[in-house]
């Protein structure tokens, strides 16, 4: 792992501790084409040529992140603490 994943990783897991990202899993999950919206977990927009990943969370609301930051956000939340 390189250091902008480590620090994409350490990032997300602030926001999950600190209640910014939710800590459940997604009800329903698509892939598509970026649309230019904000991710959630990076806040930063979503390009064209990038994969976007759409949570619908089982409570309501829907999130949006970047492939990437999906990957990290299902893969840290359950060993996060708080929130």
């Amino acid at each position: 792992m390189n250091g902008v994943e480590d620090h994409l990783r350490q990032a997300i897991r602030q926001r999950i501790v600190a209640g910014n990202l939710p800590k459940e899993n997604c009800h329903m999950t698509w892939y598509g084409p970026g649309t230019g919206g904000v991710c959630i977990a990076c806040e930063q927009p979503i390009a064209t040529d990038e994969v976007e990943v759409d949570c619908d969370l089982p409570g309501g609301g829907t999130i949006r992140l970047h492939r990437r930051c999906y990957d990290i956000w299902a893969a840290e939340w359950p060993t996060c603490e708080g929130g």
